[in-house]
């Protein structure tokens, strides 16, 4: 999109309820008990002997503290004995706020009250159960919920072990993260964090500020092998164009930080991630960089060998954050997603602001260091290869799971809310991926906690500069716990 604002908004579909499309104004009352809160739906997996989780999810306009109620008691009523935490999200429409149809994908503004009065609700509910959330879109069991809903995950059993904590976002970004590892330190046979943030983290463009820098830190003395994954919020008013969230940390409502929660215990991390695009013939290297600016590739300007591999044309235009990617090659059939956010055409960037960058240079919301091999990648503009991709991963991490002899318990998703935004643009309105692609890979029995982010993090197929997790872009990031036999 031209505009970041324009770019990290998707519709979504109503979710457990009896017609899995039906319009966001068919969601109030439609469905619901008296109090205007959706008849609560909860998977289970795991055994309270070792770890249990446990997913439920309720929905419907006007009810924000009954649905944050029965989500909650359904989560937390089916962990034998006390939880040892909870995490949930939950995002509430402004009733004023009414767009239609053709801008549900680009659109959201949010119900503060309500939305403060879920994670009351829920901390109240959870009566000493340590407790984090965030404002986003939810995916669930139940498909994908449009607004108006809220989903909770449980964990408790014998052997789990957990922590949560707040710290906020500061311009030392490895700074930042170091207080996620201070706050997960004390977690029994750590396995992940769940870090939920905003796009401040990775978007601001400011001199030296890296999100790799938060991901180091937030690794830094973990055991090997813990699973970092999670991602951004929504704005509170896409029409701003602020990059602030909303978290919230035992009914607390926050700006500005990371909430986190560390979870420990018998099991296994499988993480994923998979895109749509269409990958070029052949790779090239990034010969000239400085900061987040490629200047060069195979020794030419950026955008040349970019629009050469990608067959654009000398009228197409290049867009910020939406159409055109590169995939940074992995060595192993798998690249991960970064975003094209800016470039340089006669002295001026894309909004007309002048630099001393080359012409034809490439800009990215991280480095991307000389000698990198990238993809250079092509969107089909269709749903097909959306929702198929998913499915793909998935797959994979099921049978990784189960190749390691675990059993697979809990899928965790961080799926980039433009995805969404393309699937509802490329075929009319219809933006739910979980019913056709996820549960089908999935099986029965596992309850999936999952999330619309803008920006996502997670463990990548491979290593990148010495790291194996990354900020993504435009991703279906996915991590699948499966609890040791």
């Amino acid at each position: 999109m031209k505009k970041l604002v324009l770019l990290v908004v998707v519709g979504m579909l109503v979710a457990g309820c009896p017609k899995a499309q039906e319009s966001q104004d068919d969601q109030t009352g439609k469905g619901c008990d008296s109090k205007g809160a959706k008849m609560t739906d909860v998977v289970t997996s795991g055994s309270p002997d070792t770890i249990q989780f446990a997913v439920a999810w309720s929905s419907c306009s006007g009810g924000a503290a009954s649905a944050a109620e029965k989500a909650a008691k359904a989560a937390l009523g089916a962990i034998e004995g006390k939880a040892k935490a909870v995490a949930f999200y939950t995002y509430y429409q402004d009733p004023d706020f009414k767009p239609d149809e053709s801008s549900q994908a680009t659109a959201c503004k949010a119900d503060l009250k309500s939305e403060d009065l879920v994670a009351t609700t829920v901390n109240k509910i959870c009566d000493g159960v340590p407790n984090i959330g965030c404002r986003a879109r939810c995916l669930t069991n139940g498909g994908t919920i449009l607004k108006n809903a809220v989903a909770v995950l449980a964990i408790g059993g014998k052997q789990a072990s957990a922590a949560v904590g707040k710290v906020a976002i500061d311009d030392d970004r490895l700074a930042t993260d170091t207080g996620v590892a201070a706050i997960v330190k004390d977690v029994k046979d750590l396995k992940t964090i769940l870090a939920l943030a905003e796009m401040r983290l990775s978007f601001e463009a400011k001199e030296g500020v890296s999100v790799e820098d938060f991901i180091k830190g937030a690794l830094a003395g973990a055991p090997k092998g813990t699973t970092l994954f999670g991602g951004n919020s929504m704005p509170d008013d896409m029409s701003t164009g602020d990059l602030w969230g909303k978290q919230f940390l035992n009914g607390e409502a926050l700006k500005g930080h990371v909430v986190v929660l560390g979870i420990g215990g018998p099991v296994a991390n499988f993480g994923n991630h998979a895109n749509e695009f269409t990958l070029s013939a052949k790779t090239a290297e990034v010969t000239k960089a400085n900061g987040k600016w490629v200047i060069e590739l195979d020794g030419k300007p950026a955008e040349t060998i970019y629009r050469e591999l990608t067959g654009m044309k000398a009228e197409d235009e290049l867009t910020s954050d939406w159409l055109h990617p590169i995939g940074v090659d992995l060595g192993n059939g798998k690249n991960y997603t970064r975003m094209i956010l800016n470039w340089v055409k006669d002295g001026k960037d894309k909004d007309g602001k002048a630099v001393d960058t080359p012409a034809g240079s490439l800009a990215f919301v991280a480095p991307v260091v000389e000698g990198t091999k990238i993809f250079c990648l092509a969107c089909e503009k269709k749903p097909e290869p959306i929702v198929a991709s998913a499915k793909a991963a998935v797959t994979e991490s099921v049978a990784a799971a189960k190749a390691a002899s675990t059993e697979p318990s809990l899928l965790l998703m961080s799926n980039c809310c433009a995805r969404g935004m393309r699937l509802r643009t490329f075929r009319d309105g219809n933006d739910d991926a979980i019913k056709e692609a996820v549960l089908p890979a999935l099986g029965k029995g596992i309850p999936i906690f999952g999330f619309y982010a803008w920006g996502e993090l997670g463990r990548i197929q491979g290593d990148y500069a010495g790291m194996d997790h990354q900020y993504q872009q435009h991703t279906f990031v996915s991590n699948m716990i499966g609890i040791e036999k």
